[in-house]
């Protein structure tokens, strides 16, 4: 797996982009839990454009320090930030990240915004991001789950494979992750 130079300057700069389609989004669904790996970082910052009906050209941005610690405990930030194709922000804040997996080219992360992050208290943003390899850009998935602050989250790491969902090339960024 090829490491990128990582800008330090991403927690204190950009913002981070969230929004998924309502076909992504996993609400009355109970998604099989997926463990978290002891030693896993991720970090980066990307953007993408969905394509889908109803979210046709809007910009999404997700920025991520995250790691998992040796009892399988996530740890970190993701930022993120939804903007409409002309550009008028509908959604940014912050969550907290509870879970990192690493298999191969693939990270899987959880976050869970937590009481005043945003409006979205409980949101969950899980993420997978595939290694796009030399020359290529890596690809992501989103889904989100749950905003009501009356359940709890589900903060474990969700494969996103079962929700056959719209991969995107992470341009402009990249994320860098490992174990």
């Amino acid at each position: 797996m090829r490491i990128r130079t990582l800008l330090v300057a991403m927690l204190a700069g950009a913002v981070a982009a969230v929004g998924a389609p309502v076909s992504a989004q996993a609400d009355d669904q109970d998604p099989p839990e997926v463990p978290a790996t002891p030693g896993a970082w991720i970090a980066g910052v990307g953007g993408f454009v969905y394509d889908e009906p109803g979210t046709l050209g809007h910009q999404i941005r997700f920025d991520v320090l995250g790691w998992v610690d040796r009892h399988g405990t996530g740890h970190g930030v993701f930022r993120f930030r939804h903007a409409l194709p002309d550009g008028h922000v509908v959604s940014e804040g912050q969550a907290e990240v509870t879970c990192v997996s690493v298999v191969g080219d693939t990270a899987l992360v959880t976050a869970v915004v937590p009481d005043g992050g945003s409006p979205m208290v409980n949101h969950v943003f899980v993420i997978k991001i595939i290694e796009g390899g030399p020359g290529r850009a890596d690809q992501i998935e989103t889904l989100q789950a749950g905003g009501d602050p009356t359940r709890p989250a589900k903060r474990y790491c969700i494969d996103t494979a079962p929700y056959d969902l719209s991969r995107y090339p992470v341009r402009p960024g990249g994320y860098a992750f490992g174990t």
